[in-house]
């Protein structure tokens, strides 16, 4: 289902462009009078949320495609009815069923193909025996009708020796194709085992065709295709075949797998935490998000601290942060620095500490942040940052990276960024590193939640967009 919001000065106008971009068949789900909101200088508008069929939709791009530029506009221009009996006749005219040949089928019926074959090969066997007979009866109708030489025109000779050619070359043509009628039904005798089968999804992993497309779905999903043919095997093995087409039983089965495999951390009531990670993961974001959700919603006491004296305005930007919250700030510049800090922890529930941006390539960094995490530092949490908007392979080299810091587990940010949030899945099943935190956009505090198993199998499977677009169509 397409749904679509469509604004225009008129309702006319906004009608107009539904009709022109969903057609004729488009569902109003909504409409909706902007006033004094409409482009730059404040006029009113209308606002339409349409929706309609994927297939309705695809049939009104088909139609549109084989017509010429003057004849599509026409045709856009034309009426709601006049439309949907064009789309129709056309759509009837270009899609009349077509006899496939055998060997393009993905899968085929042993017993049909074979007696459809025998049925050919009898009815070529009768147009050779007519072909034979007509022929044996214009050679006798010569024979009787013989008379001298003479007397015969010779342009019927001619024709008649002209005939008999044809008939011999139509002789040849049948026995032809009776003998590869009869070589195709030898080859259907081989048992099915031993013949080539189509290609689909997962076919190399044992997967069976019927759960082709949920591996499919899987891996397009960023789900790393080992851990996803594992998990489809796992479900082949304990369903019955004939209940592999019951959709809701094979997600449910796969959710339920994930939603077991998935590692999430327990370490929120930590006195320290350390955000590590390469730039652009969004550490410093994370870090005011969560000290708004401990102050506003659990009434904690929070101190900011940063390390990053390298960034541009970093210290700034955390700073004017803190004197929004009213919290205490600090900046760390060496390590000696600690000492002062560790005095004026007793009456402070959670220390949030920003790190530089890195991807610990060199020994210099590593030496660095050796030094400035404090080993002896008790009850304390490396939260490592990284965005789900980066491959598997990315997220795996910044782990092996930032092994040496003993990271206690992740946080996934920009999960609103991206449509494959498969790759968190592998992630965190492979590394066994546990789950902290996701960003899911911009927004303070609210964009900022803990991990919990069943969030990460509802951005896999869209459960929850699902819900509201069908929710939506009702209406």
């Amino acid at each position: 289902m397409q749904v679509r919001k469509f604004e225009a000065r008129t309702m006319k106008d906004a009608l107009e462009m539904v009709k022109k971009q969903l057609g004729p068949d488009a569902i109003i789900l909504a409409a909706k009078d902007n006033s004094n909101k409409y482009g730059l200088v404040g006029e009113s508008s209308f606002e339409i949320t349409a929706a309609v069929s994927e297939e309705t939709l695809h049939k009104k791009k088909f139609v549109e495609s084989r017509m010429a530029e003057n004849d599509k506009q026409q045709f856009q221009n034309s009426s709601a009815r006049t439309q949907k009996e064009i789309i129709s006749k056309f759509v009837t005219r270009h899609t009349t069923p077509v006899a496939k040949p055998v060997t393009t089928q993905k899968y085929i019926d042993i017993n049909d193909e074979k007696n459809a074959a025998e049925e050919r090969i009898k009815n070529a066997v009768q147009r050779a025996f007519d072909a034979g007979t007509l022929l044996n009866d214009r050679q006798a109708q010569k024979q009787a009708s013989a008379k001298p030489v003479e007397t015969r025109n010779q342009a019927v000779e001619k024709r008649q020796q002209q005939v008999e050619v044809q008939n011999d070359s139509e002789m040849n043509s049948l026995r032809s194709e009776i003998a590869s009628l009869k070589a195709m039904i030898k080859s259907m005798q081989t048992p099915i085992e031993t013949r080539p089968q189509s290609h689909y999804p997962g076919e190399n992993y044992g997967i069976h065709y019927e759960l082709s497309s949920q591996f499919q779905g899987l891996v397009k999903e960023g789900v790393l295709e080992e851990l996803a043919a594992e998990m489809i095997l796992d479900l082949q093995n304990q369903v019955p075949v004939t209940r592999l087409k019951n959709k809701p039983l094979v997600e449910g089965f796969l959710a339920k797998r994930i939603l077991e495999d998935i590692v999430v951390s327990n370490g929120e009531n930590k006195k320290f935490h350390f955000f590590v990670g390469p730039s652009g993961g969004g550490k410093t974001s994370s870090i005011i998000k969560m000290a708004s959700q401990l102050i506003v919603r659990d009434n904690k006491k929070v101190a900011l601290l940063t390390l990053d004296t390298q960034k541009v305005g970093a210290v700034e930007q955390l700073r004017i942060y803190s004197q929004i919250l009213n919290v205490p700030f600090a900046v760390i510049r060496e390590r000696n620095d600690w000492k002062e800090i560790l005095k004026f922890i007793n009456s402070i529930d959670y220390i949030l500490i920003d790190t530089p941006g890195s991807n610990l390539k060199t020994q210099e960094e590593v030496s660095y942040f050796e030094r400035m995490i404090l080993k002896e530092i008790p009850s304390k949490s490396v939260h490592l940052v990284l965005s789900a908007r980066n491959k598997y392979e990315d997220l795996q080299g910044v782990l092996n990276n930032f092994a040496t810091l003993n990271v206690t587990d992740v946080i996934f940010n920009h999960l609103d960024e991206t449509v494959q949030n498969g790759n968190v899945y592998s992630f965190n099943k492979i590394s066994k590193l546990p789950l902290f935190a996701f960003g899911i956009g911009q927004r303070i505090p609210e964009d900022f939640e803990y991990a919990t198993k069943e969030r990460l199998v509802d951005l896999i499977f869209h459960i929850t967009q699902k819900n509201n677009t069908t929710s939506e169509a009702s209406l």
